[in-house]
């Protein structure tokens, strides 16, 4: 299993050297890749309290404030009281925070797609079919952490 963990660990730089360095990449909004990952997260959930976002992106709740304070100050998320418990904050996206990060990934699925074109159609299909098997790995594994 060491050999898994170095393998998987290895891909992280060589993944980002060749498909995350692109520079300038033309959006519009300037966020701090923690402010993206809170609102990738909520993408994805779609309405989570503070507590669970910080929970689960392992963020403290003072240090959540200002990453959120910047998604609300752009209109990407909103904060809504909790009708049953008023200590609660939930955090949703909004329509213009879904707008955001499909505009940010279509920036980057263009870039990526500008590199792969050096590649053979032998080596996109084995990619391809590769990615698909570690997706569906990686899936199984998510669930089943201790």
């Amino acid at each position: 299993m060491g050999d898994i963990s170095e393998n998987i660990l290895g891909l992280f730089p060589i993944v980002k050297k060749k498909f995350f360095t692109f520079g300038t990449l033309d959006i519009p909004l300037h966020l701090s890749p923690n402010n993206f990952q809170v609102l990738m997260l909520l993408r994805e959930v779609r309405l989570s309290t503070v507590s669970e976002l910080s929970k689960q992106l392992n963020v403290s709740r003072p240090n959540m404030t200002p990453l959120l304070d910047k998604l609300v100050e752009h209109g990407l998320a909103d904060r809504q009281s909790c009708d049953s418990d008023r200590r609660v904050v939930n955090v949703a996206i909004t329509q213009e925070g879904d707008a955001f990060c499909e505009q940010v990934f279509n920036t980057f699925s263009s870039k990526i797609q500008e590199r792969l074109v050096l590649l053979s159609e032998e080596d996109l299909l084995h990619l391809s079919e590769t990615l698909n098997e570690l997706k569906q790995i990686f899936l199984k594994i998510d669930n089943a952490t201790p």
